[in-house]
């Protein structure tokens, strides 16, 4: 018997020797393109045991080749870990179980990206179908059939204890969450572990909002974020555009000329500067920008990783529902089709009348030559929609515009828009970037001039979704990578918004309306309140109330 296990567990040790080596290997060396790379002792109480079960799925100890034996098997797990990395280095926060649910937007995110990721789930296709054809020439037929129903079933029973509630326990019990420094976290826990606590998490919080569903909540949501009583009724205009970043906000980056287009210099603050405002997001997300704009409350991403991708077009409190219950009329140009994010349900819950996605809209055409909607025709399609609204009825409007020019790789019609900005960077980016921005700005000076000349008294708020994923040790930024440019007009004049969380525009503009600067004392608790309160009516129909 011992001389069974010794021929058996020798070669089983020297493969999980292997696997071991080659995941530190790549942990260490990962240190040189990703701030998560390193090992951690505290790995050893999941992460690594867990990649050395997951590795025995891949071991077929009859095959010859060491290389082939000990290497291959390692590829599917590594191109995990190399996905991971990519998606911190853009992004700044860790991969999750429902990110999956927006790989689509990568596509659209960059090409680059999309390449790499194809690339790297090739590799692992080819290398999981190369390992098997080794097993089927080595093993007889009826003992390779037997070994892979071994290895599914085990598999299976993987995923089951994973799932289980006494593991849930342990790896929270276990997993160690630096509050400060999510980048210190996955460093301390894993990649694996991270993905998986998070998951759990999403399901866990997910099973909480049934709760906040019940008729018994009766918190009144919109009076707690939008209290008292409109003293007027202005026409207000939201116009969120993509990667909307102020190129002379950037460190030791010079140019040949201002890239700010000088129309729009009137309308900003003194010096000619916007004002700012914190963005939930960093380098992509742009619907938990938009989630927080649109409700006045905090995208803490607990049950999705976008909190858009739940919505299932019920009434959800938000400033568009505020403004409805007034007399508002609601419109939304958005520069994209309708396949982003579960856009339209999102939008419907979240209390817009009439929603234009204009790549789908016959009547919009967008600029030859542009692959993404420049800014100037989406704003152009907004204006007569807002006009023709002013012209049928006295009731106010509340019109939101999203803009998608600034998505990488930051391209423009050259016939259109030649090259107006030089810069002294090597970075090629920041080139496309601040003729862009010069551009964008002119576009929207021109925007503004128009939409005040037929709405005087109109409330207009700019900003950007979130900054491009640019900033690192070659570009640097002036502020932290969550500050936006903002800009905020009453009737023409700029109001200062610095600082101020992109969920505390709406209070401001509420405020504005009311002619009164209500105090909302809202604690952490008050606010993961009502947030689940909100996504529970947002997705009201999906519970079965109680009889």
């Amino acid at each position: 018997m011992f001389q069974t296990c010794k021929i058996h567990c020798k070669p089983l040790a020297t493969y999980l020797s292997a696997v071991f080596l080659i995941f530190i290997t790549y942990t260490e060396l990962s240190r040189q393109w990703t701030p998560i790379g390193g090992t951690n002792a505290h790995q050893y109480y999941f992460e690594i045991p867990l990649l050395l079960v997951l590795s025995l799925l891949f071991y077929f100890p009859k095959i010859e080749s060491k290389l082939i034996k000990y290497l291959i098997p390692t590829i599917p797990t590594l191109t995990i870990y190399l996905c991971f990395d990519v998606f911190y280095n853009f992004l700044q926060r860790s991969l999750r179980p429902s990110d999956l649910e927006n790989v689509n937007t990568i596509f659209d995110f960059s090409l680059w990206l999309s390449f790499s990721l194809i690339s790297v789930t090739l590799v692992a296709i080819f290398s999981i179908a190369f390992l098997l054809h080794q097993a089927y020439k080595t093993y007889p037929a009826k003992r390779f059939a037997s070994s892979l129903l071994f290895k599914m079933i085990s598999l299976i029973i993987i995923v089951t204890v994973l799932s289980s509630q006494t593991l849930s326990r342990y790896l929270e019990d276990s997993y160690i969450d630096i509050t400060w420094s999510q980048q210190g976290t996955i460093r301390k826990n894993g990649r694996f572990a991270s993905i998986i606590h998070h998951g759990i998490q999403e399901q866990q919080n997910l099973l909480k909002l049934s709760k906040y569903a019940s008729p018994s909540n009766t918190t009144n949501i919109q009076n707690t974020l939008y209290p008292g009583t409109l003293k007027n009724h202005q026409n207000i205009h939201f116009i969120v555009l993509e990667s909307f970043i102020d190129p002379r906000l950037l460190v030791d980056v010079r140019f040949n000329k201002n890239p700010l287009a000088p129309e729009l210099a009137a309308y900003l603050h003194k010096n000619h500067d916007f004002s700012n405002a914190i963005s939930p997001t960093y380098g992509g997300g742009t619907a938990q920008a938009e989630f927080e704009i649109l409700t006045g409350i905090k995208a803490l991403a607990k049950v999705r990783s976008v909190e858009f991708n739940i919505m299932n077009g019920s009434k959800a409190s938000s400033l568009a529902n505020k403004l409805r219950s007034t007399g508002y009329r609601t419109v939304a140009t958005i520069a994209t089709n309708s396949g982003y994010f579960n856009s339209p349900l999102a939008y419907k819950s979240l209390g817009f009348d009439r929603v234009y996605f204009l790549e789908e809209e016959s009547d919009f055409k967008k600029t030859n030559g542009d692959s993404v909607i420049f800014d100037g025709d989406a704003l152009n399609y907004s204006l007569k929609l807002i006009s023709s609204m002013l012209n049928e009825s006295n009731a106010p409007v509340f019109s939101y515009v999203l803009g998608m020019y600034g998505h990488g790789p930051y391209k423009r019609n050259l016939e259109k828009r030649p090259d107006i900005i030089e810069i002294d960077h090597e970075d090629e980016r920041l080139h496309r970037i601040s003729n862009q921005f010069f551009y964008r700005t002119k576009a929207l000076a021109e925007h503004i001039k128009k939409l005040i000349s037929i709405d005087p008294n109109a409330i207009i708020y700019i900003t950007s979704d979130h900054l491009p994923p640019i900033i690192g040790k070659k570009i640097r930024y002036q502020h932290d990578k969550y500050t936006n440019i903002s800009l905020l007009l009453d009737t023409a004049t700029p109001i200062d918004t610095k600082n101020r969380k992109y969920f505390e525009i709406p209070w401001l503009i509420w405020d504005l309306l009311t002619k009164t600067e209500h105090p909302r004392a809202l604690t952490d608790n008050d606010m993961e309140d009502i947030y689940f309160r909100v996504l529970a009516e947002s997705m009201a129909s999906s519970f079965t109330q109680p009889q």
